[in-house]
């Protein structure tokens, strides 16, 4: 009797160290832009990128797969109630990314400033779950104070307001479009005018918490410092990233603020103990197994590099290296927040 088939995007950090352990399932790779290529072999497990949109019509795409799964930890390219009318199931890796994010954050705080200056501003963070909590304890360790945001955590948490006073802005939330509180186009012109002269605005969560029209505020204030892994529309294409190609006081990345070898390797292993339970296979062996010394690129150095050729892309109207980059980004080498 055959096994179940799993297949994964080639250069997905660990995988085949860690999915080699499998005995009940079929394990194979496939090029990340490339899954439809996949279906002839009629896999029963598929893992992609968030690009990848999980829905009505990939269910029909892909007839034979059961179970869709991510090694990050965003859900909102999923839409679960179509899931559940095909009886197919969704798996991710929730808060797997939550200390390279955080690191991110941190090292961009040192390009703008260092921490003797850091310690005389005030951080607010919008959004406290799994990333904004671990940014705060960096910060906490150094001493830094902040302030945060989040309508589920009522303990402590302030108003958006108080935190758009603040001189840092971080942001921390997932992509909502429902529910009691939304993030869809959660910050518009009018909050954004509140920010004042020199503040340092941060996104690492997704681009649309805004809409192109306020996205567009933004990079015209040129009293702003802005740190951004992502954008709306994303990948940034045309004007708008020719704009942002010669803009000072700005970092750009291409959405690989979470990319580090401890999220990607987390993010893999946690999916795949989660494959462990359903199919029956042994424990895996801890993850410090997998962990590797010696990473292409440092937490400390890596953002001035990116930002670079991220901008001469850019220039070049290369549009397309945006999600090269990103579908090829090297594990980066955590800077050691993630045990604090």
């Amino acid at each position: 009797m055959s096994l179940p088939i799993l297949f994964y995007p080639e250069g997905t950090v660990g995988a085949s160290e860690i999915f080699s352990y499998f005995r009940n399932l079929d394990v194979r790779s496939y090029p990340a832009k490339s899954p439809e290529e996949i279906e002839k072999y009629k896999p029963s497990i598929l893992i992609a990128n968030t690009r990848l949109k999980v829905n009505r019509e990939a269910c029909i795409k892909f007839p034979s797969v059961k179970i869709f799964a991510t090694v990050s930890s965003g859900t909102d390219h999923v839409n679960f109630s179509d899931l559940k009318k095909e009886s197919r199931v969704f798996i991710n890796s929730p808060g797997s990314n939550a200390g390279s994010v955080a690191e991110y954050c941190w090292v961009s705080l040192l390009h703008f400033f260092s921490e003797e200056k850091l310690r005389k501003k005030n951080v607010g963070i919008i959004g406290f779950g799994n990333t904004g909590k671990t940014f705060a304890k960096i910060l906490e360790e150094k001493k830094i104070p902040y302030i945060y945001n989040d309508p589920f955590i009522k303990d402590r948490s302030v108003s958006l307001d108080e935190i758009l006073k603040c001189s840092i802005v971080s942001l921390h939330v997932p992509l909502t479009s429902d529910g009691p509180y939304p993030t869809v186009n959660l910050l518009d012109k009018d909050k954004i005018s509140k920010l004042k002269e020199d503040t340092l605005l941060l996104n690492t969560s997704r681009g649309e918490i805004w809409s192109e029209e306020t996205f567009q505020t933004i990079l015209d204030r040129k009293d702003l410092f802005k740190v951004m892994d992502v954008f709306y529309p994303e990948p940034p294409k045309g004007k708008i990233a020719e704009q942002m190609a010669s803009l000072e006081n700005s970092i750009f990345t291409p959405h690989i603020a979470g990319y580090s070898q401890l999220g990607r390797l987390l993010g893999t292993y946690r999916l795949a103990e989660k494959l462990c339970i359903l199919y029956k296979e042994s424990p895996l062996p801890p993850l410090s197994q997998f962990l590797k010394s010696d990473q292409p690129i440092s937490t400390e150095t890596f953002l001035k590099e990116e930002d670079r050729n991220l901008r001469d892309s850019w220039k070049n109207q290369d549009w397309e290296y945006f999600e090269r980059r990103r579908n090829s980004y090297p594990a980066r080498k955590d800077l050691g927040f993630a045990d604090l």
